[in-house]
């Protein structure tokens, strides 16, 4: 009940006491004490609202935080976001539960549309794709700029690899210039896929699916040439892949430790520019809308660094086939513009 809804009913009780013919009988102890007890009441409602008030601001987080995944359950951001959530409620100073919403559609549109309109109190964060973000900003389709965004921490960036199947005669980028192939792609992976066939000077003939496992699958079957994504998402459709598929390059100007027989796209003759590394990798990074309170956002960006050091956290990614890559939010936005800069550039459409 609020004070203006006290009030009036303090007014009616009021009014009720006076005398049809307009004058006032003699004020009663009665009326003292239902005067005192509407007082009383108005008094005890504003303390209690300005405690909860104090306790949302002063005390963060006083209840559960959501991670928005741009996913459906069980892909790359969905596993890592679920790894986070135990060790983000560890690091955090008050006991709370870190839940996982998962907001898939339009290639990770409506999970950055979502997050954007949010309330920027911290209870509300995103587990997103960078590069999708940086493709979003700049054909156009996200109206806020996400540069103004929160950014609070990367938990990897993973480079692209480019991956064929062994029928295809695919072995390198001079036969991926000089062959006509078809290339599988998701809609998260088709602009840095576009941009990389550019720098090869490749044809580019995509084939869209919905996700990584239908691409695998598309591939096995033989429906498609070549794929790219992240390396370790990659690396295990390769493995699960019969003998029918087979590494060709990562997206990186070294070679990976964890995939160290996998040659660099500079190793096979490619002089990529900066822009092309600048979109060629997968970067899991988190961010809060814009506005969020100084002293939240240094509360969130503490967790989650302590989380993205926890070796128990690192393991558990490790075992998972993920390589724990953290940045800061300067880092992040760095990047951001590169990426964004590059893909106006390309003026790619989807």
């Amino acid at each position: 009940m609020s004070f203006s809804t006290v009030a009036a009913v303090y007014d009616r009780r009021q009014s009720g006491n006076r005398n049809i013919a307009g004058g006032h009988r003699p004020l009663r102890q009665s009326d003292c004490l239902t005067a005192s007890k509407a007082t009383l009441w108005v008094i005890l409602l504003l303390l209690l609202g300005s405690c909860a008030q104090q306790k949302d601001l002063g005390s963060f987080p006083a209840r559960n935080i959501s991670i928005i995944v741009p996913f459906k359950p069980g892909g790359g951001f969905d596993l890592q976001a679920r790894m986070l959530a135990p060790f983000l409620e560890k690091y955090l100073p008050n006991k709370i539960h870190v839940v996982i919403e998962n907001v898939s559609g339009a290639g990770g549109k409506m999970a950055a549309v979502q997050l954007g309109r949010s309330g920027p109190n911290g209870y509300t964060i995103g587990l997103i794709g960078l590069e999708s973000i940086a493709f979003m900003r700049a054909t156009g389709q996200l109206a806020e700029d996400p540069q103004n965004w929160s950014w609070l921490g990367q938990l990897g960036s993973e480079p692209l690899l480019v991956a064929a199947t062994t029928g295809s005669g695919l072995k390198s980028p001079a036969d991926m210039k000089s062959k006509n192939f078809r290339f599988g792609v998701t809609s998260e992976m088709l602009p840095s896929a576009a941009i990389l066939c550019r720098a090869i000077g490749a044809k580019f003939q995509p084939v869209h699916f919905d996700g990584s496992g239908e691409v695998v699958l598309a591939a096995i079957r033989g429906d498609v040439d070549t794929w790219v994504f992240s390396w370790p998402t990659a690396i295990k459709g390769v493995r699960d892949g019969q003998g029918k598929l087979v590494s060709l390059f990562v997206v990186d100007k070294a070679r990976l430790a964890s995939v160290p027989d996998v040659p660099t796209l500079a190793e096979l003759g490619v002089e990529a520019g900066a822009g092309v590394y600048a979109v060629g990798a997968v970067s899991r990074v988190i961010a809060a809308p814009a506005g969020l309170d100084a002293n939240v956002r240094e509360i969130l960006i503490s967790a989650i660094e302590q989380a993205g050091h926890d070796p128990q956290f690192i393991e558990q990614m490790k075992h998972a086939d993920f390589e724990v890559v953290t940045a800061g939010p300067d880092t992040i936005r760095t990047k951001l513009k590169a990426a964004v800069e590059e893909f106006a550039r390309a003026e790619i459409t989807q």
